[in-house]
């Protein structure tokens, strides 16, 4: 298909180089993306990677080098998510089916491919630090003290096994089958490679303590089954790389981001 072929409707955003814009396609309705920066576009080789996977997510009806074109969420078989979804045991539970299936998935991606793609981890360096002393010198003391152990986190975490990460939780990109039968989170421009660990944390931090528990304990049964072990070197690590990396991205926000407030709170309690 060709963006000649549509029928244009309403934008609903346009945010950080990304256009979104309703509209129809042979009497069908659509959304379509398109991307001003390369490094948005990355998001359509994602989608074609959950593709081949053989993963669930929103149907792809056509893309070109700067644009996508995604079937409407409630053609596909599913409605949007909610912010009640958050407080959902039931919904927890589908969704930790769906990251369990996208981080086994993504164990069969070669390491090359991998180490290719977009990571919040590697946000956590030399000069990362550096814009958080800048934005935050109050905390000067605390990013050296993370400047310090750097060198250790990185070779820690070079011996740890990565996968497929979405990276980007919340209900706004959230889909839930009309039936009720599965979940599964769109939105992939920050899909990359990670650690299973901060997946599950950024999902987790995101639900109600009984969606969470809920999430923990399927997620858990399901990576046991698969022979996984959960927890260790990994969970520890990405405490301090995730707290860090949010802390890195909210450095170059013009104000403050609310999701960033728990990351300065752990930082301001480091030695």
């Amino acid at each position: 298909m060709e963006l000649s072929d549509l029928e244009w409707g309403d934008v609903v955003s346009d945010d950080d180089g990304v256009l979104v814009v309703r509209a129809v396609l042979a009497g069908d309705p659509v959304v379509v993306k398109r991307y001003a920066e390369p490094r948005m576009a990355r998001e359509i080789a994602h989608y074609r990677l959950l593709e081949l996977l053989g993963l669930p997510t929103v149907p792809v009806l056509g893309a070109g080098d700067d644009w996508l074109v995604l079937a409407d969420l409630v053609d596909a078989g599913y409605r949007p998510g909610t912010p009640e979804d958050l407080y959902d045991p039931g919904v927890a539970r589908l969704l930790a089916r769906w990251y369990d299936q996208l981080h086994a998935a993504g164990e069969s991606v070669p390491d090359a491919a991998l180490a290719g793609m977009y990571s919040e981890l590697d946000l956590v360096d030399a000069d990362g630090l550096a814009l958080v002393a800048a934005r935050w010198p109050e905390l000067s003391l605390q990013v050296a003290w993370a400047q310090d152990r750097l060198p250790e986190w990185r070779r820690v975490l070079a011996d740890l096994p990565r996968t497929l990460t979405h990276n980007d939780f919340w209900y706004t990109n959230l889909a839930v089958a009309w039936d009720g039968s599965s979940a599964l989170m769109y939105d992939l421009n920050l899909m990359g490679a990670g650690l299973r660990a901060s997946d599950v944390r950024n999902v987790t931090l995101a639900l109600s303590d009984e969606a969470a528990d809920a999430f923990r304990t399927e997620y858990a049964a399901l990576a046991a089954g698969r022979g996984v072990e959960l927890g260790g070197a990994a969970e520890q690590l990405d405490e301090p790389l995730g707290h860090l990396a949010a802390l890195v991205l909210a450095s170059r926000a013009d104000a403050t981001p609310a999701w960033a407030q728990d990351s300065l709170d752990w930082l301001r309690g480091r030695p």
